[in-house]
């Protein structure tokens, strides 16, 4: 491993250019010959730089056939392969066995000390997945972890920011577990909350799911068996906290989830720090959105880079995922939390659960909300709030359908009366989220395209057009309904090995 500054820098230079790294162009940047860098980096790194430049591109794409659909023929041309045979060749050399075997047999992929402050994906043995005592420990003033997917709207196929977060994360840490189930795990597919005091933007919020509390938010860590660890912020919280919270954690290679840094308090990735400028780094849901880009650069990997995300009044908490320190959480203990998810009830002035429909129902339909049409601000406010709802049982119970109907995969192999009661009613449930999933998509066409806001405010502004919703709304409330009792039924006699 090397110290050496510039090596350092070298080896940062190539993580952050893995997908157009040019010798020339390097060379330009740091001010030396080409000769002169080839000849330092291989006398620190025990191998030539484009020799490490071309493993580190396979180890990147060998974490893709883990973790994307992507076409192995595809993940070779994107590699810089010429063909499927060439990329086969070059991955045996590295992983000894073929891309496709990689692919069956998932070895572990995940982060790991490349350099002093300086992490990146590698093949892991179980110790190294299982813990965070073996990366280097010694104290940085500058961290940055390279390799974690971009978080964005639409990763993995979902458009819930906490979740895509915890799955981005779990996987650079070497987890390998579905989607489904970290949207179940963190009850984010089947949650469902309506203010009804007002027209809360804030409905959507992963920390109103269940209690109000901030505990909501280790439930991913847990589900993943990892240690979790959270700091929230106050009117006397220092600034220096939330820093050595942010640099103790990255230096042993664990990214940060933050709420805020850049726009508002929804999560998003610390996966670096600089002491220099006091800056973060990583992935940011609104980095590239004009209203709030201009406080971040971006690097050339991707990442913002940010000082100013102290001054963010939204940088409200930061978390984080260790080591794994025990069992996860099983089947019987996500149900049982998405049970409590899902039952109507009301806490302050929120409606949680099956009664969210309710108040979701009757604010829509009080006329005295859409009275003249409203303002344009008010009623586009008013817009927000339901297109987030509709998007939370949409993309939401989409996921919970697929962990449901995993489930009955999983345990649907047993030969006996009861296993087999217990699948049919994960069955049922699934086909419930089904139908809310599309009713969801049904209420969307109603109120219309993005591509028209303008139509968007009249159709919400219009009666017979918001009666129609609530027609969608009570369906929807009714087929939730459905799902909430198999999962009860499966709670209540659940097979023995369902824990």
């Amino acid at each position: 491993m090397s110290y050496s500054p510039l090596a350092q820098a070298m080896i940062n230079y190539v993580e952050c250019h893995l997908e157009n790294f040019d010798m020339t162009q390097m060379s330009e940047t740091f001010g030396f010959s080409e000769s002169y860098l080839r000849e330092l980096f291989s006398k620190h790194v025990n191998m030539p730089i484009m020799q490490y430049y071309r493993k580190r591109r396979i180890t990147v794409s060998a974490f893709e056939i883990l973790h994307s659909g992507k076409k192995i023929v595809d993940i070779a041309f994107e590699t810089g392969f010429s063909s499927h045979e060439s990329y086969t060749r070059a991955f045996r050399k590295v992983f000894g066995m073929s891309p496709n075997r990689y692919r069956t047999d998932r070895p572990p992929i995940g982060r790991k000390q490349l350099d002093a402050g300086v992490f990146g994906l590698e093949r892991l043995t179980e110790k190294e997945k299982r813990s965070d005592v073996f990366m280097g420990t010694e104290k940085q003033d500058s961290t940055i972890l390279y390799g974690i997917l971009k978080i964005e709207h639409g990763a993995y196929g979902s458009g819930t920011m906490f979740p895509i977060c915890i799955k981005a994360v779990s996987e650079y840490l070497g987890d390998d577990v579905s989607y489904a189930s970290i949207m179940a795990a963190t009850g984010a597919a089947f949650r469902l909350v309506w203010n009804q005091a007002d027209w809360d933007l804030s409905n959507i919020d992963i920390y109103h799911t269940l209690k109000e509390s901030n505990d909501i938010y280790g439930y991913g860590a847990k589900a993943l068996g990892r240690a979790y660890s959270f700091l929230g912020r106050d009117e006397n919280t220092p600034k220096e906290a939330f820093t050595d919270f942010i640099k103790s954690n990255l230096a042993k290679g664990n990214p940060v989830i933050a709420l805020g840094i850049i726009g508002p308090p929804e999560p998003c990735i610390v996966a670096g720090y600089d002491a220099e400028d006091d800056a973060v780094m990583g992935w940011n849901f609104f980095q590239n959105d004009l209203q709030f880009a201009s406080v971040a650069t971006t690097m050339d990997n991707g990442y913002f880079r940010c000082s100013a995300w102290w001054e963010n009044t939204d940088t409200q908490a930061v978390m984080c995922m260790g080591g794994l320190t025990g069992t996860p959480w099983g089947d019987k203990e996500i149900l049982e939390m998405a049970a409590a998810a899902m039952e109507a009830r009301e806490e302050c002035t929120y409606a949680k659960g099956l009664r969210a429909y309710d108040a979701w129902l009757h604010m829509l339909l009080d006329e005295k909300c859409f009275k003249n049409n409203c303002g344009f601000d008010t009623l586009f406010s008013r817009l927000l709030v339901v297109n987030d709802a509709i998007g939370c049982i949409g993309d939401g119970r989409k996921w919970a359908a697929a962990y449901l109907e995993d489930l009955a995969a999983k345990y649907g192999k047993a030969e006996n009366a009861h296993t087999r009661d217990v699948v049919q009613a994960c069955l049922a449930a699934a086909a419930h989220f089904r139908a809310v999933s599309s009713i969801a998509g049904e209420m969307m066409s109603l109120i219309g395209d993005w591509s028209d806001t303008g139509e968007m405010l009249q159709n919400l502004a219009s009666r017979p057009v918001r009666e129609r919703l609530g027609e969608k709304i009570d369906s929807a409330r009714q087929e939730d309904t459905g799902a909430y009792e198999q999962i009860k039924r499966i709670l209540q006699n659940p097979i023995p090995f369902l824990k």
